[in-house]
């Protein structure tokens, strides 16, 4: 190890895989001075799910601040073989998540990744259970009927009505979308979001967290519709619609014709994000 290398703990976790999930973060000089910590709820997610936010976050983090050489020590076994290439990523939701941790790999540079007991990550732990009981509180009334149900059937022994048809989920950062609003102006949100989502994000305190959570609710639904950016499918023919309560999918145009063909007749859809990064997910259901 060389002597101005960072050392980034990460953890994560959720109270009841899944359910309320949150990440913890500690960075450290190589001689053991902290450069800084981070942990962030992030709403309805696995225990795995939950590790790779934590990833991802210290991966945002060494960028942002220009660190170039790093080893990530983890106590998931699964992440640090799956981002030494020695494990396949086979989870679909895990892929999406291993994708971006991938290109912030590619951004530091130099980044190295060790297993290590749970007893050597404990500082890591602490602030990822701290975010796991913030999230424990909110559950209640902030997740809401939509994501009580996410979590109902995903739960061992959960269950929805009908079958579920579809699965999507984005992961995007807010940084990406707000340099795309600043480099087009209006014609990248006229092109992406419908008026009554650029009216709605605007009104908030921190518009471009509101624009990259939308952003990635209609990445997700396009995954779910098993689209993508094709067969005719637009950015404007899915909305995320929120006027009291949890967020709502609407679809229209070849998105509506999609989710009809498919059988679907309602959507499910959880959106949460953190400073610097914002997750989606879809279910589509049947009847």
């Amino acid at each position: 190890m060389t002597g101005n290398r960072i050392v980034a703990y990460i953890d994560g976790g959720a109270r009841g895989n899944p359910g309320p999930a949150g990440y913890g973060v500690r960075i450290e000089t190589s001689a053991g001075t902290i450069v800084g910590e981070l942990n962030g709820a992030i709403g309805v997610a696995t225990n795995n799910v939950a590790e790779y936010w934590g990833l991802i976050a210290a991966l945002t983090y060494l960028d942002e601040h220009g660190f170039r050489d790093v080893l990530i020590r983890s106590d998931s076994q699964l992440l640090t073989k799956q981002m030494r290439g020695e494990y396949r990523v086979r989870n679909q939701t895990l892929r999406t998540l291993y994708g971006q941790a991938m290109t912030l790999v590619g951004r530091v540079g130099h980044v190295e990744f060790e297993h290590v007991p749970r007893e050597q990550n404990v500082a890591a732990d602490q602030l990822a259970n701290a975010a796991m009981n913030d999230a424990k509180t909110d559950a209640g009334d902030a997740l809401g009927e939509v994501d009580r149900s996410i979590v109902q059937a995903l739960s061992p022994g959960g269950s929805l009505p009908g079958a579920v048809l579809g699965l999507g989920l984005d992961v995007e950062e807010v940084t990406r979308v707000a340099q795309l609003f600043e480099r087009y102006g209006d014609r990248f949100l006229s092109r992406i979001f419908t008026d009554t989502e650029a009216a709605y994000s605007r009104r908030r305190r921190f518009p471009a967290q509101h624009f990259t959570g939308r952003f990635a609710a209609k990445e997700a639904a396009m995954k779910a519709l098993g689209t993508g950016h094709s067969q005719g499918v637009l950015w404007r023919d899915i909305e995320v619609v929120r006027v009291a309560g949890p967020p709502l999918l609407k679809f229209y145009g070849a998105a509506g014709r999609r989710f009809e063909t498919m059988g679907a007749h309602r959507s499910l859809l959880t959106i949460t994000h953190t400073r610097s990064l914002a997750l989606a997910q879809v279910l589509l259901l049947a009847e």
